[in-house]
Order: structure tokens, then C-alpha cells, then sequence
């Protein structure tokens, strides 16, 4: 499964109505680029495939006006026993437009550098809250269709941070995000309390995260149940991580069932976003960047 998003389950008690989405639209993100550093955290016994390490390179393009391009390349090793270690490269480009009615994503995947699996894949609709048309193409090309209350990754961050800001605790919301074909997932996450500037102590000894300083921040569970099973009773895959005010995370917990990786911020260079002045054009896409 392709999960790496920066971008669980009980009854949503909380009602998110679609004025208050419209509303978080409008939030702005910070634009940078951040190196992450992975390790095991957990890896079960009868694993077949069992974590080395890992490092993931994003980068965060674009603004408000003109829409956000993230730019994704995760490497990870893997030890299968006798078979010898084997390195999975995920390269990931998803731009999403400022209305959040456009969505295109495109993917390529290389085992110990042989191209395995790509697709690209373009959704777009008419409303927040209408039903969308997706098309894949690819190894595996296929037309589907998108439910109505669906968000995508970037506005579904920005109702995260708002209802942080505001206090609440939990939320459910129904996302599309490309990672996996055409699949669509019930996201629960659960919301920590705030944290003021300052006082996260782990990040308050990173230098390379002074930027981030003065700015509250909260940590995020996230459990991704699929829409196409009615009857799961646990998450196909878990994120936690510690996200600012403007969208940065500084460190994560993928939890992949079998095994989950940790990861930690290593390195943070925050950009200019483009200019909102009437000139704004797609920001570009540099999928080919390597964690280094």
C-alpha cells in the first residue's frame, strides 16, 4: 500500500457542516521543502518483509490562488531474509487546485531502482459536495467515479488545522487522495491538546526547525478505514504526527499493520509562496528530487 502522507476510527460526534469547509479552504500553508529520517518503531515477528530504514523528501509548492503541488520521494529498505535487502522508491506529484475541485496525482514506484508500477490519475467535479469522475491511466487504466462528500489531502489538512484551532477533538471525514488506485477512505482523527510556542521539547532542540518556534502546534491520529468495506473494525493504515499552525510536521508514525516506521525532521528549508496578484500559474512539479 502507497501511504505517505503528511497530508481513526470511532462514531464522528462532531458535525463539520460545508460552509465550515468552505471556510478552511482559505487557510494558507506554508511552501517548504523537509527531509525526513525513518527507523523501525515496530516490526511483528511473522513479518516477511521486515524495515531497515527509510527517507522521505517533500516539498510543498504553490499558494492559496494558485492551488499546492506536493512533491514526495520515499525510499525505504527492506530486509527478505534470504532473498537479501531490496529498496522501494515511491515518487509522488499531486496538485490540487485552490477550489478543491481538481485533483491530479501522479505516481511511479521503483524496486532497487527497476521501474515496478505508475499511474496518473485526474479527478475533477463541480462542487465541494458534488460527485466527482476520476481516470486512471497507467499499468492499470480505469474510469471511476468519486462520492459526493469526498475532500482531497490538501483541504482535508486545512479542516484538520481549523478544527484544531478551535478546539475540537476528533473529527470523520471521507477522503480521496490517490495513494492507492481508485480507493476512497473514512479518515477518524483524533486531535491533541495545544501545544503554545515553544514547549514541544523534542522540536525545541532541532536548529533546523527555528522557523517553527514561534507557532502553536497540536498532534494528529489518523486511522484510514476504506469506503468499499462497510464492516472494518480497524484502520488498513495509521498516521500520528506533531503539524503547525502553517502545515508542517516535524515528526511522524506510519503504521503500516505489520510493521510502522518512525520518522523524525532532519533538515527544513521554508519557501516563498507564489504571489497572488492575478499572474499565478500552477506551481511546478519536481518529483525527481532525492532524499539525500
Amino acid at each position: 500500500m502507497n501511504k505517505f502522507r503528511l497530508g481513526l476510527i470511532v462514531a464522528a460526534a462532531l458535525h463539520f457542516s460545508q460552509a465550515q469547509v468552505s471556510q478552511t479552504l482559505a487557510l494558507d500553508l506554508a511552501t517548504y521543502r523537509a527531509l525526513y529520517e525513518f527507523e523501525p518503531a515496530r516490526v511483528d515477528q511473522a513479518a516477511q518483509s521486515k524495515p531497515i530504514d527509510g527517507r522521505l523528501a517533500y516539498e510543498v509548492a504553490g499558494s492559496e490562488c494558485a492551488g499546492y503541488t506536493i512533491d514526495s520521494r520515499f525510499a525505504n529498505r527492506f530486509s527478505d531474509g534470504e532473498q537479501g535487502d531490496r529498496t522501494i522508491d515511491l515518487q509522488s506529484s499531486t496538485y490540487e487546485s485552490s477550489d478543491g475541485l481538481q485533483l491530479e496525482v501522479t505516481q511511479k514506484q521503483l524496486v532497487n531502482g527497476e521501474p515496478a508500477d505508475d499511474q496518473r490519475i485526474s479527478i475533477a467535479r463541480d462542487g465541494i459536495s458534488a460527485a466527482g469522475k476520476g481516470d486512471i491511466k497507467g499499468n492499470k487504466p480505469k474510469e471511476f467515479s468519486l462520492a459526493e462528500d469526498i475532500l482531497f489531502p490538501t483541504a482535508h489538512q486545512k479542516k484538520l488545522l481549523g478544527l484544531a484551532q478551535a478546539g475540537a477533538t476528533h473529527d470523520v471525514t471521507n477522503l480521496y487522495d490517490g495513494s492507492d488506485g481508485e480507493r476512497q477512505y473514512r479518515v477518524v482523527t483524533f486531535i491533541g491538546k495545544r501545544r503554545p510556542s515553544g514547549t514541544y521539547d523534542t522540536d525545541a532542540k532541532n536548529p533546523a526547525l527555528n522557523d517553527l518556534l514561534k507557532q502553536d502546534s497540536w498532534s494528529f491520529q489518523l486511522g484510514y478505514y476504506p469506503l468499499d468495506d462497510k464492516q472494518a473494525e480497524a484502520p488498513e493504515f495509521q498516521a500520528n504526527f506533531n503539524m503547525y499552525e502553517d502545515g508542517v510536521s516535524t515528526e511522524m508514525l506510519f503504521d503500516y499493520g505489520s510493521y510502522a516506521m518512525r520518522g523524525k525532521i532532519t533538515r527544513l528549508e521554508m519557501t516563498t509562496p507564489d504571489k497572488c496578484d492575478g499572474t499565478q500559474q500552477r506551481p511546478a512539479s519536481n518529483t525527481e528530487s532525492t532524499p539525500q
